[in-house]
């Protein structure tokens, strides 16, 4: 089964304030960590996970998530947090 998941690119770099690193570094390695984190999980599912830019603000320690065509929040912002809410969302 292959599941397409899109997160908001600011969400990503707004959640490592303070990181002294290029935004497409910060993007690159969450990125990686989240589809190794996603496959060790759940690795009967391809995961195609891709950045989007999004209209809408994001909280503090959350993002922005589109699985299954609908927009949601993540309930944290770290890599397990979100693999945990992506995985709960699209496989149900």
């Amino acid at each position: 089964m292959k599941q397409n998941v899109e997160i908001c690119s600011g969400c990503v770099v707004r959640s490592t304030d303070g990181v002294d690193e290029s935004t497409f570094l910060i993007k690159k390695k969450f990125l990686e960590e989240l589809i190794a984190r996603l496959k060790e999980l759940r690795p009967d599912v391809e995961w195609n996970v891709s950045f989007t830019s999004c209209m809408r603000f994001c909280p503090d320690k959350r993002m922005s998530l589109v699985i299954k065509n609908q927009m949601g929040m993540s309930t944290g912002n770290t890599v397990e947090i979100v693999a945990h809410d992506i995985i709960s969302r699209a496989l149900t």
